[in-house]
């Protein structure tokens, strides 16, 4: 029998068990995105018989992961039984456990590919020399700040933390207009990153300039070779220093082979942007509507 409880800061240890040396790539499968946007997305997690059963919203909207575990068949019965016999609606990545779900179960399923919240992955080596033609554009960027200011790089510590804060602070100011539950969220999940760093294997990096931060980055790993960024502000003023963070912050990582930066949420200028530095993959994502008749 299931029993969902809401994720916690205490819930990482069991989290870290399942999906730790996972071999998939999405940036949900970090606990800091977990526990980060519980507000928004209710995020719920549940454990029997070594599966890891995660679900998403409630009611009509309720959302099942895939399971998570070394019996992908005893995870999905599970899931069946909890959902009084009836295979619920699932989200699922692409990857080992999507495969395994639509080979075996995609008669019951209408599968819709959705674009707006596809990964995008990029090499490391790319992200931290941002050499060749192709990036041209973006060290002309770096060059038009590196005129103006003088910078530094600094990681993030708990030495700098409220430096961070502060410069989180501001942006969220300027950008007050359009502020909705998802910036309130993201902005709570910035205090929550820096004041448990070190719990939820959160790095960062930071630029200063004028005597103070005013770009700063945060993300955790996804598994041994990627790493997911969740956070990236710059100040209006500092505009150029979304390039230059995302730089210095990927010299950083150079334990990692790929950077997570996550999706475009169908925002003609975000992914304008994403697309811009050239990913190296696209990591599809699927909503996975269950049929009335199964």
């Amino acid at each position: 029998m299931l029993r969902f409880k809401k994720t916690e800061l205490a819930d990482v240890g069991i989290f870290r068990e399942f999906l730790g040396s996972s071999e998939e790539l999405s940036c949900e499968n970090t606990f800091a995105n977990m526990l980060v946007w519980q507000g928004v997305y209710e995020n719920m997690w549940a454990i029997s018989e070594h599966q890891l059963i995660i679900r998403s919203g409630h009611g009509e909207h309720t959302l099942f992961r895939l399971p998570f575990g070394n019996d992908f068949q005893k995870g999905m019965e599970l899931i069946r039984e909890h959902n009084g016999g009836k295979y619920p609606d699932f989200w699922a990545p692409d990857g080992e456990r999507f495969r395994l779900f639509r080979e075996r179960y995609s008669d019951l399923y209408e599968i819709t590919e959705e674009r707006d919240a596809f990964d995008y992955l990029y090499l490391q080596s790319d992200l931290a020399a941002l050499s060749g033609k192709k990036y041209h554009g973006k060290r002309n960027h770096i060059h038009a700040f590196e005129r103006r200011c003088e910078w530094q790089y600094r990681p993030i510590t708990q030495e700098n933390r409220e430096d961070i804060l502060h410069c989180a602070k501001q942006w969220y100011s300027e950008n007050e207009s359009r502020m909705d539950r998802h910036l309130r969220c993201e902005a709570q999940g910035i205090e929550t990153m820096l004041n448990h760093q070190e719990t939820l294997g959160i790095r960062g990096g930071a630029i200063y300039a004028d005597g103070k931060a005013v770009a700063f980055t945060l993300g955790s790993p996804v598994n041994g070779e990627v790493f997911d960024v969740h956070i990236e502000k710059a100040l209006a003023d500092y505009a150029e220093c979304y390039t230059l963070v995302n730089r210095e912050f990927a010299k950083a990582l150079s334990d990692y082979r790929y950077l997570n930066r996550e999706d475009d949420m169908g925002v003609e200028g975000l992914r304008k942007a994403k697309l811009s530095y050239h990913p190296d993959l696209l990591l599809p994502k699927y909503y996975c509507k269950a049929k009335e008749e199964r």
